[in-house]
């Protein structure tokens, strides 16, 4: 018997052993996170970072356009992601249409890292649904050298008189539609009938101008190649390209534009909930915040993370308007049903 018992307290004491010498996992190690973002709106190197913290695995999927995201996730991909960075206007949207679902703050300690401008915007007042991402402009793009003329006015894309060479018009709803109201005096965010009837002429007569549509990414691209010489961008987009040509320039039109920012919202039926969490938490650290500014040439809503920044990104006015220009910069804003009336003056732009 004691032979037994001395056999048996060995092996007790040897699987103690091997309970307290095993590797400690941390949570979320072995888990996978499935992410919707931008295309090129992450640098793969933040990513590494994440896996090698949580030992969990990261599977990346892009998107070149809002709509496409959210019909994409219409169509049942809800349930296979975890968390997707949208466009500030489509939060509450998503919100009403069942996607997403209130945020859980405690969940996100790191919250105190932002700027107090973000944590009451008006596309989702308290931060109800979503975590700002990155934030930036919308203007005009267009390479020095082809351009005949001063660049500072969507005149450059509505007045044939103004033309300062071959033009593409983005490939993005509101955005394009909003360029034509705030040349028209309104609000980008207008419901009003007959504005919008306004518009939806200024952009046929434009289109048939025009040397077709584009997405962002593709816009400049075809601006760097020489095909177009101007067409409405992304700040950052601009910022990334210009790395290619120094001939690219950007500046937002004297009638004002949009100031926009890029949301996380986490998906109410996708996977791995906690991960997607932890994920935004870490997003939200000054370092790595900077990182992804740094790398998107976009601007980031953490303040701690601002100190952090290249000295000439941070006094760059592209990056950061200057107050005067900022007046002038409006958020698209969730228009609810209203949304029909954009929806069917596209539609006739885009089809005729």
């Amino acid at each position: 018997m004691r032979r037994f018992a001395i056999l048996l307290l060995a092996i007790l004491l040897l699987g103690l052993g091997v309970f307290f010498l095993r590797p400690k996992q941390a949570p979320g190690a072995g888990e996978t996170l499935y992410f919707l973002n931008w295309a090129d709106y992450i640098p793969e190197d933040l990513i590494r970072k994440f896996s090698a913290e949580t030992g969990a695995k990261v599977v990346l999927d892009t998107f070149e356009s809002p709509e496409a995201m959210l019909a994409k996730l219409k169509a049942g991909a809800d349930r296979e992601f975890s968390l997707v960075v949208a466009p500030d206007y489509y939060v509450l949207q998503m919100a009403r249409e069942g996607l997403i679902a209130p945020l859980e703050k405690e969940r996100l300690g790191n919250l105190a890292n932002l700027d107090p401008f973000f944590l009451d915007p008006p596309y989702d007042p308290g931060l109800r649904y979503s975590v700002p991402y990155l934030w930036g402009t919308t203007g005009l793009a267009y390479r020095e050298d082809l351009v005949k003329g001063s660049v500072d006015s969507y005149a450059v894309l509505f007045d044939p008189a103004r033309s300062v060479g071959p033009f593409l018009l983005l490939d993005e709803m509101r955005e394009t539609i909003g360029a034509a109201l705030k040349y028209l005096g309104y609000s980008v965010n207008t419901t009003d009938p007959e504005a919008l009837e306004k518009a939806k002429g200024l952009l046929l007569e434009a289109k048939r101008r025009s040397v077709g549509f584009a997405g962002g990414v593709e816009a400049l691209n075809r601006i760097l190649g020489g095909d177009a010489a101007v067409a409405l961008a992304y700040s950052g987009d601009v910022l990334q390209a210009r790395q290619e040509d120094e001939r690219l320039r950007y500046a937002i039109p004297k009638e004002g534009s949009t100031l926009w920012t890029d949301a996380l919202v986490v998906l109410k039926r996708g996977p791995s909930q906690d991960l997607a969490y932890r994920f935004i938490n870490f997003l939200l650290e000054p370092e790595n915040a900077a990182a992804l500014a740094e790398y998107t040439h976009y601007a980031t809503p953490v303040a701690k993370a601002l100190p952090l920044l290249p000295e000439a990104m941070r006094q760059d006015p592209t990056v950061f308007p200057p107050e005067e220009v900022r007046q002038k910069l409006e958020y698209l804003k969730d228009l609810g049903p209203d949304i029909a009336l954009y929806d069917r003056v596209w539609t006739e732009v885009k089809a005729r």
